[in-house]
C-alpha cells in the first residue's frame, strides 16, 4: 500500500470547510472549482489522507496562487469568485504551500515513511536505542527492533531507521 500522509495544517482544512459551507449554503451561486476539485475540499475537510500524487497535483495547484485573494469586486460575496473558491478548495495558501514542502520532501526523501499512528511507538524504540553507549551494542538491538517493527508493518526503512537511532 503507497504511503500517504495527512500532517497538513488545519488552516487547509478550514479552508476547504469555508467553500464547503458556502456550497451547501448558497447552492448554484458558488460556481468556482471542477469535480477534481472538490472531492479534494472533501477530503482536506474531513482530514483523509493524501497520497504523493495528490500532494504533488495540490502542489502544482501554485499556478492558480493569483486566485488567493478575493476580488475587490466579490468582497461581499465571496462565493461568487470563482477562482477564490477553486483556491480554497485545494487549500488556500497554507494548503498550497505544505503540498510544496511535503512533495519536495518526499521527492529528497526526508518525509517520515511511517505513518502518524506508528510514529509513538518509532519514537519510544529509538529514544531507548539511543541511550544504549556502546555502539556495537546499540547496533545489535537497532537491528532486532528494525526487523520487528517490520514484522509489525510498519513502513520505514532500514535506512531512515538507522538514521533516527544515530547509526548512519
Amino acid at each position: 500500500m503507497a504511503k500517504t500522509y495527512n500532517d497538513y495544517p488545519q488552516a487547509a482544512t478550514n479552508n476547504a470547510k469555508r467553500a464547503l459551507a458556502w456550497r451547501e449554503k448558497y447552492g448554484d451561486e458558488v460556481k468556482g472549482g471542477t469535480a477534481v476539485g472538490w472531492t479534494r475540499a472533501n477530503q482536506l475537510a474531513s482530514r483523509e489522507s493524501l497520497s504523493y500524487s495528490t500532494i504533488a497535483r495540490m502542489a502544482a495547484f501554485a499556478r492558480h496562487r493569483t486566485n488567493s485573494k478575493v476580488d475587490p469586486k466579490y468582497a461581499a460575496t465571496p462565493w461568487k469568485d470563482r477562482g477564490y473558491v477553486a483556491w480554497l478548495i485545494w487549500g488556500g495558501t497554507s494548503g498550497v504551500n505544505w503540498a510544496i514542502r511535503k512533495a519536495e520532501s518526499i521527492r529528497k526523501g526526508t518525509a517520515k515513511l511511517y505513518s502518524e499512528e506508528d510514529r509513538g511507538m518509532v519514537d519510544g524504540i529509538v529514544e531507548i536505542i539511543r541511550s544504549i553507549k556502546d555502539l556495537e551494542n546499540r547496533m545489535e538491538v537497532a537491528k532486532t527492533q528494525y526487523t520487528n517493527l517490520i514484522s509489525e508493518g510498519v513502513d520505514i526503512t532500514e535506512e531512515e531507521f538507522m538514521r533516527l537511532v544515530g547509526l548512519a
